[in-house]
């Protein structure tokens, strides 16, 4: 009797186009069990048997296709036409699979290595979910909605600018394969790795430049207090990045090094200050500062070491390299020689012309099979005019790919002007920085708008739902590929899991459904739901929001005090203390999956964290109306200023104890405080101190003001920001851009 799921089976994610399951389940493990497969498929029998070992099943050393425990891989030359006819009629034939399960094995039926490896992934995700390593009797036929889903997590992350490390950056060779393993099962096909900073590799031709004994301060709880440390990256420290990418490469999966184009590009800009792109006098008198660390490619030190660059990181196996331009909007190098070259440019174009002339030496000294990307034109004003766009078109050498266009700004109209201008094949990839965004606000808990309510919803548009809706677009209008920016991978899964099923099977959920379908796929049938509510109803508070006197935030510019703020964040601290219930049962339950134990921790803390900012905001805002009331009690004021300072100290203690890289310092010559909160706690002392004079509130003028270094160039958001907020996903609409596959 067959059985068809009316329900998706939460195991697989992406969901399959077509599954029917049957009674019966087929044991792989423990075994033994042959595999056998065509010539043209053989690449993905060899990744199968190491997979089984994994799962603790014992392939058989023999291939023997008569055999009764058997795993098939059947290629054009063997398998049946009707099969064959089926593949074809997908929208990616090279990637589909046809996966047939019964009690004597299972056949996996595909056109191209690339296919058979996904239907793999599909009988291994299926076996690995079960905890008895079986698998039901099935039959799937299957295939992508879009050719490259993409991924970018963090090997490094301004590493020596603004930060040193964390999360992904911590991780050693065999933690990376885990993460490979996942993108694997879940049918990712491209990674696009991080590298901003000193770098996480040996560069012999510019030793000063690897991320090898950095000097930083990190929090010692067993003292209470910053201990100065050494950090060497762990690639440095027991090199694994060569045998990781070729470990990706076997398993389809392709691995792009997505680095500065000349900013962040390795440590050199620190190491050698004067070639740094120079200020004006003018420009330091009003304020500007070079805190992207972009370099003056005018140099011929310069030029000559971003060169070495790309070339040695080719060198360790990367498929493809990706380029960002550096997101200062204000300024360019105004030395003599650059302001020969450019200075007739407004300091945008100057940026563009120089984006592409180092596009084209590049393509000189790398490989033509070597992807070239690049993120640029992502400056106000956000919509441009069509010939201005042509025109930096035909600038670029033609084969070098788009790892941004526009995400949901002016409507989608804008990104669907790109798509007429650039043609949707060079578009790889979107503005879908959702998890990076959450990073960047120091890992506060910004996966959905939902939470917050009409009148007090921020303009912030980086988060998941936005993400799904440009992934659609891309689908929509037949674009290339899907880029995830998902920079931080701990508490922030859901991100990765929507480039894997808005990639694959785009149309099957609507956000709502999906937001459900992933809780089930991550945290199983009851913890699922749970996580689902914390997810719906876990408050998202920028600690800046809650003191009026410090300049706004760029993406969270919201001020919670007065009488409106106060009762928000009366009903926040009570969604908080509902979250911090439901992920500790999760975190209790018994037989976790290291996943399920790594989100729901981390998310944890983060619900933590909400409840000690949303109590400090409470008790500032009732220090706040006390003081105006006219008849201000002294002892009431202090008792709020006390609770306030308390609260928000916890709130910085959590962070200190949990991420590794916390202190605010000033490396590069631009303070950086990625968390703020010593710079909140000073603003709130000066408030209190002004009121009651007593020593104990005495603010420390050594505390640095600052909003960051990754906002100081998006200040131009606080005049955009609301029309972005305003703008509808129109590419995603099926039948407006594309064929809607």
């Amino acid at each position: 009797m067959r059985v068809t799921y009316e329900r998706q089976p939460a195991e697989l994610l992406p969901t399959p186009k077509h599954a029917v399951f049957r009674n019966g389940r087929f044991p792989l493990v423990p075994g033994p069990i042959t595999l056998h497969a065509d010539p043209s498929l053989r690449e993905a029998a060899d990744v199968v048997r190491s997979e089984l070992v994994k799962l603790g099943a014992a392939p058989a050393a023999a291939e023997d296709a008569s055999s009764s425990r058997a795993i098939r891989f059947k290629g054009p030359e063997t398998m049946p036409s009707q099969a064959e006819e089926e593949l074809r009629g997908q929208a990616f034939p090279e990637q589909s699979y046809k996966l047939e399960v019964d009690a004597s094995g299972a056949t996996v039926y595909a056109l191209h290595l690339q296919g058979a490896l996904h239907g793999a992934a599909t009988l291994l995700e299926l076996a690995e979910s079960s905890g008895d390593g079986s698998v039901p009797e099935l039959s799937i036929a299957d295939g992508p909605d879009i050719g490259r889903r993409i991924i970018s997590p963090t090997l490094t992350w301004y590493a020596g600018f603004a930060r040193a490390g964390f999360g992904t950056q911590l991780w050693d060779g065999e933690r990376w394969k885990t993460f490979v393993d996942w993108c694997f099962r879940h049918k990712i096909n491209a990674l696009n790795v991080v590298m901003y900073g000193f770098w996480p590799f040996e560069f012999p031709a510019y030793p000063e430049t690897e991320l090898r004994g950095l000097r930083m301060e990190t929090w010692s709880e067993e003292i209470g207090d910053w201990v100065e440390v050494s950090f060497t990256h762990p690639n440095l420290r027991k090199p694994f990045l060569q045998e990781l990418i070729r470990y990706a490469n076997d398993r389809g999966i392709e691995i792009y090094a997505y680095i500065g184009m000349n900013s962040y590009s390795g440590g050199y800009p620190v190491v050698h200050p004067e070639s740094r792109s120079v200020l004006s006098p003018e420009l330091i008198a009003a304020g500007h500062v070079n805190n992207y660390d972009s370099m003056c490619t005018s140099r011929v030190d310069v030029r000559d070491y971003l060169l070495a660059s790309v070339k040695r990181i080719e060198e360790l196996g990367f498929d493809g390299l990706v380029f960002e331009e550096s997101e200062e909007v204000q300024w360019f190098c105004q030395c003599a020689e650059c302001k020969r070259k450019y200075g007739h440019l407004p300091p945008n174009d100057a940026k563009h012309t120089v984006t592409a002339e180092l596009l084209a030496e590049y393509r000189k000294v790398l490989k033509p099979e070597t992807l070239i990307g690049i993120r640029w034109l992502r400056e106000p004003p956000i919509v441009k005019d069509e010939a201005y766009l042509a025109a930096w078109r035909d600038k670029l050498p033609e084969d070098v790919k788009l790892f941004w266009a526009p995400g949901l700004e002016d409507d989608d109209r804008e990104f669907l002007k790109w798509a007429r201008v650039f043609g949707p094949d060079r578009i790889w990839s979107r503005n879908c920085e959702g998890s990076g965004f959450a990073a960047s606000l120091g890992r506060i808990p910004y996966l959905i708008p939902d939470t917050f309510p009409e009148s007090l919803r921020n303009y912030a548009f980086q988060h998941l739902w936005n993400d799904i809706a440009q992934f659609q677009g891309a689908v929509n209008t037949n674009c290339s590929a899907i880029n995830g920016y998902g920079f931080e991978w701990y508490g922030h899964e859901l991100f990765f899991m929507a480039t894997a099923q808005y990639g694959w099977d785009c149309w099957r959920f609507d956000r709502d459904a999906f937001l459900a379908f992933a809780s089930r796929h991550l945290h199983g049938e009851a913890d699922g739901e749970r996580y689902e509510r914390v997810i719906r109803t876990l408050p998202c508070i920028h600690e800046t929001q809650i003191c009026p006197t410090l300049p706004s935030f760029p993406f969270m510019p919201n001020k919670y005090v007065g009488d409106e703020g106060a009762a928000y964040l009366a009903q926040c601290a009570e969604a908080a203390e509902r979250a911090i219930e439901e992920l500790a049962a999760i975190a209790a339950a018994e037989g976790l999956s290291r996943i399920r134990r790594e989100n729901a921790e981390a998310t944890l803390v983060m619900a933590r964290r909400m409840r000690e900012v949303i109590r400090a905001g409470l008790f500032f805002n009732r220090f706040l109306d006390e003081r105006d009331s006219g008849q201000a009690d002294a002892g009431r004021l202090r008792e709020y200023a006390t609770q306030a300072l308390r609260h928000a100290e916890e709130d910085y203690r959590l962070i200190k104890l949990h991420y590794f890289d916390t202190k605010a310092h000033d490396w590069t010559g631009v303070p950086i405080g990625e968390y703020y909160v010593p710079m909140v706690i000073n603003e709130y002392k000066k408030t209190f101190h002004a009121a009651l004079g007593t020593d104990e509130f005495a603010p420390d003028d050594g505390v640095p003001y600052m909003v960051g270094g990754e906002s100081l160039p998006w200040e131009w958001l606080l005049e955009w920001g609301p029309r972005i907020a305003a703008a509808r996903p129109l590419a995603a609409l099926r039948g407006e851009g594309g064929s809607g596959r």
